[in-house]
């Protein structure tokens, strides 16, 4: 019973997460639409209101998703181990979930660096 509340109460929160960080750029865009009209912006990162700006956005709030998924996904992992009472399969499950967790969350980061990578260098040319 308390491992199903703190399961829900995992997944309620990672529902909450997205939704926080969308309320955040969008008072970002508000704030900035009405301050310096992209003064002080780094570069390549497009100014709040522009398609690089947008799309950075996006991308910012799809990790931090991406991100809170693999925590679950962690600690599921890690109280499933801790409660496996010595059964094989229950570890092996555990450590398989922990070790497809991490190996997604690199390849998200990866094409995140390789992208901005990619964007920066065209956008120096």
């Amino acid at each position: 019973m308390k491992i199903t509340k703190i399961i829900a109460s995992l997944y309620i929160n990672a529902l909450i997460l997205p939704l926080t960080a969308l309320a955040q750029v969008k008072s970002n865009l508000i704030d900035d639409a009405a301050g310096a009209k992209g003064a002080g912006y780094p570069a390549g990162a497009g100014t709040p209101g522009t398609i690089p700006g947008t799309v950075g956005n996006l991308i910012s709030i799809v990790l931090s998703f991406v991100g809170a998924i693999f925590f679950i996904y962690i600690v599921i992992s890690g109280i499933q181990w801790m409660t496996a009472g010595g059964k094989e399969e229950q570890v092996e499950k555990a450590k398989t979930r922990m070790i497809n967790a991490t190996v997604g969350l690199a390849i998200t980061v990866a094409a995140f660096f390789i992208t901005w990578f990619i964007s920066n260098t065209l956008g120096a040319a």
